[in-house]
């Protein structure tokens, strides 16, 4: 009696329907998660645009209206916003809270802001990812960030930088890990947002003894 021929294509076959699906899967997070940073920066747009329609108006609004003008203007991927006049402004005019002076706490509150709004160019990376991937430039910015993608993210953050949102969209691309990502953005931010509050603080000060 002839024994009948095994196939060895059943498991990939079976594997097929599987690997649609999780792909499918995966498709329908991406887009629901780039949905939901679309309706959040729809809201907060109107409190930016309320916040920021003019400085002065910042110690009225107090830390809450800093983290909001700083939120947007991050989350705003290649335009101009006045979030860094924000963070002089709020050195400038802010009180101090629980002894710490109002600079300190400037710095904490727009670089928290700053680095959670980052994730709008790191969102729209990873989204993008899959039309790039497999290309030359993709895979040497792959290897530089997984190698260098840390203290790059973390130097850019520590000073005014137009580029940066181009930094996010890359790190996202190449998938750099989320909380990587967050907390090498925090501390750079932190840093320029503390320096930046001091400077206007100082400048107060020095206009104040010059009167």
């Amino acid at each position: 009696m002839a024994k009948q021929p095994t196939s060895i294509a059943e498991p990939e076959e079976e594997t097929q329907p599987v690997l649609a699906e999780a792909v499918r899967l995966v498709w329908r997070l991406e887009y629901t998660v780039l949905i939901g940073v679309g309706l959040l920066l729809t809201f907060f747009a109107i409190a930016f645009f309320y916040f920021s329609s003019d400085i002065s108006n910042l110690k009225s609004y107090g830390y809450v209206g800093l983290f909001l003008v700083n939120l947007i203007g991050a989350a705003s991927i290649l335009l101009p916003s006045p979030a860094g006049a924000s963070v002089v402004g709020g050195g400038a005019l802010l009180d101090d809270f629980l002894g710490v002076p109002a600079f300190l706490w400037v710095g904490l509150v727009a670089g928290l802001a700053e680095a959670i709004g980052e994730f709008s160019g790191y969102a729209a990376g990873y989204g993008g990812r899959l039309m790039v991937e497999g290309r030359p430039e993709y895979e040497r910015i792959h290897r530089w960030m997984d190698r260098h993608g840390t203290i790059t993210m973390f130097l850019m953050s520590t000073v005014p930088n137009p580029l940066f949102d181009i930094a996010g969209i890359a790190a996202g691309a190449v998938q750099m890990p989320m909380m990587r990502f967050f907390l090498s953005v925090l501390g750079g931010k932190v840093i320029k947002d503390v320096w930046m509050a001091a400077a206007g603080a100082g400048g107060v000060a020095v206009l104040a003894h010059l009167v």
